[in-house]
């Protein structure tokens, strides 16, 4: 009888050391869950505030935009608009006949030429690198 209470003591202790310890660990995973999700909710608000500021800037001043028009690049690059377009012309015709040359980034909008400034910058790098020098619609490297 003895032993058969020290079993049952055993098995008591054993059962309630286990229904503990599983209320521990589920309470530690849900307040782990609940940081993770705070940590979420706190990017997400970063990441919601960085991009309305950004769209706040790109509003308040349009010279921040990433597409120029044909005169703002030629007056960010200190060249007038029809050296800029025989830049182009240039870059253009060397690329048809060889595709290796690095060009102006531009596209075409209703016939409006609409330039890359983050891109623009890259080509004025590589394209001072090759020290190429414009004239006319001709491109030659020095």
């Amino acid at each position: 009888m003895k032993n058969q209470l020290s079993i049952l003591g055993a098995a008591l202790i054993l059962g309630l050391s286990l229904v503990a310890s599983s209320l521990i660990i589920s309470n530690e995973r849900s307040s782990s869950n609940e940081k993770a999700r705070q940590t979420q909710i706190a990017q997400m608000q970063t990441e919601a505030k960085t991009q309305a500021d950004i769209l706040e800037r790109s509003a308040a001043s349009p010279s921040d935009s990433p597409l120029m028009t044909l005169a703002e690049a030629a007056q960010f690059l200190h060249l007038s608009e029809d050296q800029v377009l025989n830049i182009i012309k240039a870059e253009h015709e060397i690329l048809s006949y060889n595709g290796s040359l690095s060009a102006i980034p531009y596209m075409k909008v209703d016939e409006q030429f609409m330039i890359n400034r983050a891109e623009l910058l890259n080509w004025v790098q590589s394209a001072t690198l090759e020290k190429r020098v414009y004239f006319g619609t001709k491109i030659t490297n020095k």
